[in-house]
């Protein structure tokens, strides 16, 4: 009898939590990172830890959507891409910033251009109120292979990585 009543309360508690390939991606998340590569990158250090505010809004009035803007928080600014689903749950896009670079003693408000990659996948959903399935928590990944010298200078360019978890925020 006990067995039956967990049973029962096990598939109450799935039927509560929907898969993560039916749930709509909106609202912020407070993302907590972690940097995995850092070459030339100046005040970046492999291992840190970094906290940053990522905003979603899909692009189609209900569901899951092919495409969410995401606008992302970064040390210096923000940034706003739009984000493909790749797959049910996953996410893809890519983007670019500016950033200064020092040459001959003078320092370039856009010297070096940023391109990079952010992946995102839906890893715990929550059911609204009024029943729509919101992705809760996602991991993310920003890959930044390489950078553009805008600078008259010859200089040794980085690349920076970093891996995320984040929860939804409530309200």
């Amino acid at each position: 009898m006990v067995v039956a009543a967990g049973l029962a309360a096990g598939a109450g508690a799935a039927a509560a939590q929907p898969a993560p390939i039916q749930s709509r991606l909106t609202g912020t998340y407070q993302m907590t990172g972690r940097v995995t590569a850092a070459r030339y990158v100046r005040g970046e250090h492999v291992g840190e830890a970094v906290q940053r505010s990522w905003a979603f809004t899909p692009l189609c009035a209900t569901g899951p959507c092919a495409q969410v803007r995401l606008v992302r928080g970064r040390a210096a600014g923000t940034d706003s891409l739009i984000l493909n689903q790749t797959s049910p749950g996953h996410y893809s896009g890519t983007g670019r910033f500016f950033a200064p670079l020092k040459c001959a003693g003078r320092v370039y408000s856009a010297g070096e251009e940023v391109p990079f990659t952010i992946n995102v996948t839906v890893t715990v959903t929550t059911t609204a109120p009024d029943g729509t399935v919101l992705a809760q928590r996602i991991s993310a990944t920003y890959v930044n292979k390489t950078r553009l010298n805008l600078t008259p200078c010859v200089l040794v360019l980085g690349h920076d990585s970093a891996r995320y978890t984040g929860a939804l925020v409530p309200g």
